[in-house]
């Protein structure tokens, strides 16, 4: 059995098409492994190439229990090594392997031989400023096509909201919430760097459940604004 997984066979039996399907499975994460998180983003034209391709191949041999499983492995590795290749090569020189930002929209003027370039459309264009909650262009100053195949928008300052800064409005710092507990194992290294301890969390956990400790509640965050958000898993949400 294992030399007709390996080599492939019509007669490929059902637990061997488990194991070879398992196997191609991995290789693709651990392909994902060597390109890193760029490919994930798919931030090129090279990286697109290979995603795709990848995912075809091996869509392809999965369901083809005569194909060779050494062969689809060598094919998977060797894209996963030329596209991190393509990628440090990119970084190091972008103008080589990327294309740049297209201008669309400049100083509030559509220009047309860039739309015709790119192959868009003025009904596309429009579509894509909506989304951007642009809806006119009188609003606009820039737009610009990015290699990655998405619009960015530059408003008019005239047409874009207020800054806090602007208005004089204090301004808190961005704070992300912290999970301190999961599943009821607390999270230390989460507590300590939102600036608490653990008497603090066993103090706010009794407050609102008496009966409790921090090890008998399903969850708590420390939100943004500083509230402790419980759940014990089964009752209300509470904060603290």
């Amino acid at each position: 059995m294992f030399e007709e997984i390996v080599s492939g066979s019509k007669d490929l039996p059902l637990g061997g098409t488990v194991v070879r399907v398992a196997i191609l499975y991995i290789a693709l994460i651990m392909a994902t492994r060597i390109m890193r998180e760029r490919q994930v983003g798919i931030l090129s034209g090279h990286n697109y190439l290979v995603a795709a391709g990848i995912v075809s191949l091996a869509a392809v041999r999965m369901v083809n229990p005569k194909s060779s499983l050494i062969e689809v492995l060598v094919i998977i590795f060797t894209y996963a090594t030329v596209n991190a290749l393509t990628s440090y090569i990119d970084i190091k020189y972008p103008r080589l392997m990327d294309r740049i930002a297209v201008p669309l929209v400049l100083k509030g003027q559509v220009i047309k031989k860039n739309l015709d370039a790119t192959h868009i459309t003025l009904d596309n264009l429009l579509a894509q400023l909506r989304l951007k909650e642009a809806g006119n262009l009188t609003e606009v100053e820039e737009v610009y096509l990015e290699p990655t195949g998405k619009i960015n928008v530059m408003k008019k300052p005239a047409a874009s909201p207020p800054t806090k800064s602007q208005m004089n409005i204090a301004a808190n710092p961005v704070v992300f919430p912290e999970v301190v507990i999961y599943d009821g194992r607390v999270q230390e290294a989460s507590l300590k760097r939102a600036g608490y301890d653990r008497r603090w969390l066993e103090g706010r956990v009794k407050a609102v459940y008496p009966e409790k400790t921090a090890t008998d509640v399903f969850l708590g965050i420390i939100e943004t604004d500083g509230s402790l958000y419980l759940s014990s898993g089964e009752e209300a949400v509470f904060r603290a």
